[in-house]
Order: structure tokens, then C-alpha cells, then sequence
């Protein structure tokens, strides 16, 4: 593998150029850019660098790394800022003059590799959010677009890094976390492709040992190496995210300060008081395994006067994650790499599509901790939130950059986040439903959803099966003559025995050719050796006629009953009649069969079986018109009521 080393030009120590690609480095030991001009390694003193902001990235100048099966080493940095942050550019070395780069941005990481540039590409001007570039096979589209300058550089490089060099950077994706960048500058355009990563992907070696979180705290405090001073109070101020933070807030007297340089400067002269903090500044909690130290605290407040608290925390190898508070309610929420799909105008992520709950736009009213953009108060953000509970998709824009940002979250029990972070007491109580506060209906009854038809059809086949193996014997049937006009009206039936060998229903039908009156029978029947009685009555009324033509008729001459759970034995009917005094006399058929299929059961056991289901369907539907009462888009009519709109969450 190539490597040289010269004297510098200016302190004469070694200056390392590990590959013939190399024609730019900075002396490590008096911060000279040094520059190759030729072959004949004709060196140039082209000033020094100032000292870089402090950094806990993990990688360093000579980390190692592997990138599609291939390994690397981290020869270089340059430090890259805008109005609204920074970020480092790695320069990693596969040998052979193969190289190529790695970004490292809010603990996200990008692998690219310099390819020619299309000789159509257009002109940065040109160039709009959303719009669609095409580079080789792949249609790219424009993420975002900014004005960069060097802040600074270390190690080799293959070109010359010097500060406040210039140029305007526009970030491009595809779906597969395909990944472009195309740089505008006064020495041209350079075009980039590559991927987005994870940390893990990368499967780095030899990282830097950072104190607090690979070796100890007290490492830390003997370093001291990120210990800064608030050019307004002059107290001590130790960044959670050095080289990630942009923004800091001085716990002392309140100044905000840019901490994008080394030469910190005040923006803001003494905010506020600290807030009340449900987790406090530098607390750390676990989870899934990971530390994070709760590092920011931001308030923001919409339109409609509703406030929520966000909490920024961070890990510098897992990156940033947020907290989101709001009236007792939590939501765990990660920066998505790459944009969801759009569909029907709706983001769809992980296959999952999301519905668009509320828009519009949100302003900081308390800042506290520090950040890794250029957080300000009464900073204005146009939000957009989709909601598929308990996930959720946002989208954030601020009007004076030509960004997008995405990030998806999902809702976590308070319970579970002050466990994480050791937090004492009680957490607040929930007071109204969230935006993507898991239906606790629809969990419970998630699985009836197909439990139900399974064990509805089982009910039927069971029913059809015990149908089947019914009887249906005629036991008794007579006709009867009634004299209605005498005084005695009852007549007791012969004995009939009723077979079988368990309790069965028994089914009566009457039958009597009754017109324009009607006729009543009251049976009772009665077990002739335990003299039990079992009662029921039957009647029957027929009624017809021409009513300006068209004829008509209601009622019924017959009617039948069933009577549940009849022993088996023998039986007598004693049997009372009244009826239309105009008739004279009554003539009925009745008869009684055993062991009948009791149909009205089935149907009772349907209903029995389909109430549960249903009280969960109207709780979930209740619950859900209660989550979408705020929003704009609801799919339920409105419902009129008060709701304070200064609901708070401390």
C-alpha cells in the first residue's frame, strides 16, 4: 500500500500522505495545511487550521471499517457547516486509489463515491425540493439544498480543504436508501452515489474511545477537552453532543449560544429560568438496550394554543432520538434516513400506510439544553402529522430552508419511560385520548375478529348436528268440539305417553278454522304419576275484508308452542276454551310432538355470542371518535362540546 511521509513546511514534523490520491493534509502537530503540488512532492504552506469544535464522534483518523465486503481506512475529515448545523465528511481509503466518503450527520451515515457528472445535469438554481434528477439508471429526488462552507479539516485528502470554501450542496434519494449528493462550487460540480447506513453496517474498528460512554466519566472530567466557556457569563459549559450541537443553552445565565465554532457566540442574552423538567438535563435511560442522555428540552406551541414538550437525547453511536410529551401522553420518535412513499397523497412506511391527522404549524416558546440545529425562540415549523396508532409519521419544514425532515414514532407508556430514566413518583394520568394512543378496545378484542367467525359457524354445525339427531315424534293428536255457549268448558284428554329417555321439548301446533272471530285454549299438562303441571296457552284469531277494494286479512288460525324440558312418562291434557261469543261452538285440532329442535336457542346463543364483540366495537368506535375530536380531517361528524385549548402537560 503507498504511503510517504514529508517534512512540513512550516514545523518541519511529519506530515503523513497515505495514498497517492492525497494531495491535501494538516500537520498534526502545528494545524499547517499542507498541499502536494506535484509528483516530485513540491509541498506548499497554505496557512493553518483553527481548531476544530469539540467531537464525540466514535471515529477518528484511522478507523477501520468495512463497506460491501470491502475494508477501509478513515484517512481524513472535513468538517462541513451551514446556517442551521454541521456535520463530518470522512475520507475512507480502500487502497489500490480507490476511496471514497462517509458522512456522518445527527448520527446517521452515508457511504459515497465521486462518479463523473452527467453532462445534462442542470444548474443548481434549477434545482427545487422534491424535484426529480436522474443520474445513471436511477431517478433521484431533490431531499435537500444548502449553502456549506469548510469549517475546517484534518488528516490527508485528495483535495485542497480549505476553511470557508464554499459551495452549494443539494442531497438527493431513492427508494433502498440509495443515496446522491451534487456539490456546486467555484472549482466546479462534483456528483455522488451511494447509501445510507447504519453504524452497525459499517461494522467499524478501532473507534475513539469516548469517556462517559466507553471508558469512564472521570476520564471525562481529567480530559476536560470539551469543557468551553460562555462568552457572555464566562461559566464552564460541557457539551452532551460535542461536534453534533449547533445550538447550546448556558445554565448559568440563560444566554443561547451557536456552539458551531470553537469561538462560541451568544445569540439570545438570558432566555428564561430553567423549566420544570419531567427528565432532567443529563439523565440517562435505557432502551432497547441502549443508553441515551437526555440532553435538550424544547416547548413548542400550534395555532389553536395546545403546548407539548419534546426531549432530546442522544448516544454517539446510535445518534438522536426524541421524547414527545403531551397531557400525559408519550411517543418515542426516531429521524427517518430516507422518505416515506407516497401514495394517494398519503406517506406509506414499512408497508404501512398512515392517515393524515393534522397540519399546520408550531413555534418554540422554551428551549433549554443544547441541539443540533440552530434552535431559536419563537423559531416557526410547519408540521404534518399521519397517524396508523401507535405509529406515527411527521413531517417538519422550516420556511427559510429548502428541507424536509420525516421522522416516525410510536407511543410509549409513561410507566415504561420513567422506568428508563430512574424518575421518581407517579407518572401525570392520561386526561384525554392521543393522536396515536393505542385503542385499548380494539387490542382487547383484536383477536374475536377471527375467533368469532370460527367459533359462529361452530355454533351452527353443532346446532345443525343436534337437529339432526332430534326425534320429532308425534306423541298426541285429536280433534276437538267445543260447546262454547254451556257453562263447562273444560275437557281432560285420554292418557299419552310421552317416550324417550331424558327431558326433551315438546312442540304444540293448534289448528281451528276460525273466521272473523277468534278462540283461546289453555292447556295444562300434567305428568299423571308426579302430578306435575306445566301450563301454556294458544290461541288463535282470523280477520278479512274489502276495504275500498282491495281485500285484506290478519291473523292467524293457527298457533303452536313449545314447552322445554318435559321428563319423560305419561301425560293428560286438561284443557280450558273461550272464544267469540258468536261462534256457538269451537272446533281445533291439536297436536304434540316430542323431542323438537328448540331453534329460538340457536339464534339466543348467536346473539349471546356476537354481544361481547359488539360492546368492544362500540368502545373502539367511541374511542375513536374521541382520538379524532381534534383533528382537522376526521372521518366522524363533528360533535360539538368545549375543550380547553390551554391544556398543558407539566
Amino acid at each position: 500500500m503507498y504511503t510517504r511521509a514529508y517534512d512540513c513546511p512550516n514545523c518541519g514534523a511529519a506530515v503523513p500522505f497515505p495514498s497517492a490520491i492525497v494531495v491535501f493534509a494538516v500537520c498534526g502537530f502545528c494545524r499547517s495545511n499542507v498541499v502536494r503540488r506535484d509528483a516530485d512532492a513540491v509541498l506548499e504552506h497554505l496557512g493553518q487550521q483553527a481548531q476544530l469544535p469539540p467531537d464525540l464522534s466514535p471515529i477518528r483518523i484511522g478507523t477501520c471499517g468495512v463497506y460491501t465486503c470491502h475494508r477501509f481506512t478513515v484517512t481524513g475529515r472535513i468538517r462541513v457547516g451551514y446556517d442551521q448545523g454541521s456535520w463530518n465528511e470522512w475520507l475512507i481509503d480502500f487502497g489500490e486509489d480507490r476511496w471514497g466518503w462517509i458522512a456522518e450527520a445527527q448520527g446517521f451515515y452515508a457511504a459515497s463515491f465521486e462518479i463523473a457528472a452527467p453532462p445534462d445535469l442542470p444548474e443548481a438554481s434549477a434545482l427545487t425540493l422534491g424535484a426529480i434528477l436522474r443520474i445513471g439508471e436511477v431517478d433521484y429526488s431533490v431531499r435537500d439544498i444548502k449553502s456549506t462552507q469548510i469549517l475546517g479539516s484534518e488528516g490527508a485528502l485528495p483535495m485542497v480543504a480549505l476553511p470557508d470554501r464554499t459551495a452549494v450542496s443539494i442531497d438527493l434519494g431513492a427508494p433502498n436508501r440509495q443515496f446522491a449528493n451534487v456539490e456546486f462550487s467555484a472549482d466546479g460540480v462534483r456528483v455522488f452515489i451511494g447509501h445510507s447506513l447504519t453504524f452497525a453496517e459499517l461494522e467499524f474498528t478501532d473507534l475513539r474511545p469516548l469517556p462517559g460512554w466507553t471508558t469512564d466519566r472521570l476520564e471525562k472530567e481529567a480530559a476536560g477537552s470539551d469543557a468551553l466557556n460562555c462568552p457572555a457569563c464566562g461559566a464552564a459549559l460541557e457539551l452532551q453532543a460535542a461536534g453534533q450541537t449547533m445550538r447550546a443553552l448556558c445554565g448559568h445565565c440563560g444566554s443561547l449560544l451557536d456552539t458551531s465554532h470553537p469561538q462560541l457566540k451568544c445569540i439570545e442574552q438570558a432566555i428564561a429560568a430553567q423549566p420544570t423538567l419531567i427528565i432532567p438535563i443529563g439523565q440517562r435511560g435505557r432502551f432497547d438496550g441502549v443508553d441515551y442522555a437526555c440532553i435538550g428540552f424544547v416547548r413548542r406551541k400550534d395555532a389553536e394554543g395546545y403546548s407539548w414538550q419534546e426531549y432530546l437525547l442522544f448516544n454517539p453511536f446510535a445518534g438522536f432520538r426524541w421524547l414527545v410529551t403531551y397531557d400525559g401522553h408519550w411517543s418515542w420518535i426516531t429521524l427517518l434516513q430516507e422518505e416515506p412513499r407516497i401514495v394517494d397523497s398519503l406517506p406509506v412506511h414499512d408497508g404501512q400506510g398512515y392517515r393524515l391527522f393534522t397540519s399546520g404549524s408550531a413555534t418554540v416558546t422554551e428551549v433549554w439544553g443544547e441541539f443540533y440545529w440552530a434552535v431559536r425562540l419563537g423559531e416557526r415549523t410547519l408540521l404534518s402529522d399521519y397517524i396508523a396508532p401507535p405509529n406515527i409519521l411527521s413531517s417538519e419544514q422550516y420556511p427559510e430552508l429548502t428541507e424536509v425532515t420525516w421522522s416516525q414514532g410510536h407511543y410509549l407508556e409513561p410507566s415504561v419511560v420513567f422506568s428508563a430514566f430512574g424518575l421518581t413518583g407517579p407518572p401525570r394520568e392520561r386526561t384525554s385520548t392521543y393522536l396515536n394512543q393505542p385503542n385499548p378496545h380494539a387490542e382487547k378484542g383484536r383477536t374475536l375478529r377471527w375467533l368469532l367467525p370460527v367459533f359462529g359457524l361452530l355454533w351452527l354445525l353443532i346446532s345443525l348436528i343436534s337437529a339432526g339427531t332430534k326425534a320429532n315424534e308425534s306423541a298426541f293428536r285429536e280433534v276437538f268440539t267445543f260447546d262454547l255457549s254451556g257453562t263447562n268448558k273444560t275437557r281432560v284428554s285420554a292418557p299419552f305417553r310421552i317416550a324417550g329417555s331424558h327431558p326433551q321439548s315438546l312442540q304444540f301446533d293448534f289448528i281451528t278454522p276460525v273466521n272473523q272471530s277468534w278462540v283461546e285454549l289453555d292447556v295444562d299438562l300434567v305428568n299423571t304419576q308426579t302430578k306435575v303441571v306445566r301450563e301454556l296457552s294458544l290461541g288463535a284469531e282470523y280477520w278479512s275484508g274489502v276495504d275500498e277494494g282491495e281485500y285484506w286479512s290478519e291473523g292467524s288460525q293457527q298457533a303452536n308452542e313449545l314447552i322445554p324440558a318435559v321428563e319423560p312418562g305419561e301425560y293428560q291434557l286438561v284443557m280450558d276454551i273461550d272464544g267469540s261469543p258468536e261462534l256457538g261452538r269451537a272446533e281445533f285440532s291439536l297436536e304434540i310432538t316430542r323431542d323438537v329442535m328448540i331453534w329460538s336457542n340457536v339464534l339466543l346463543g348467536l346473539v349471546l355470542l356476537f354481544a361481547y364483540p359488539l360492546f368492544r366495537w362500540i368502545r373502539e368506535h367511541a374511542f375513536e371518535r374521541e382520538r379524532w375530536f381534534l383533528s382537522d380531517h376526521s372521518p366522524y361528524t363533528p360533535i360539538t362540546t368545549s375543550w380547553d385549548s390551554d391544556s398543558d402537560d407539566d
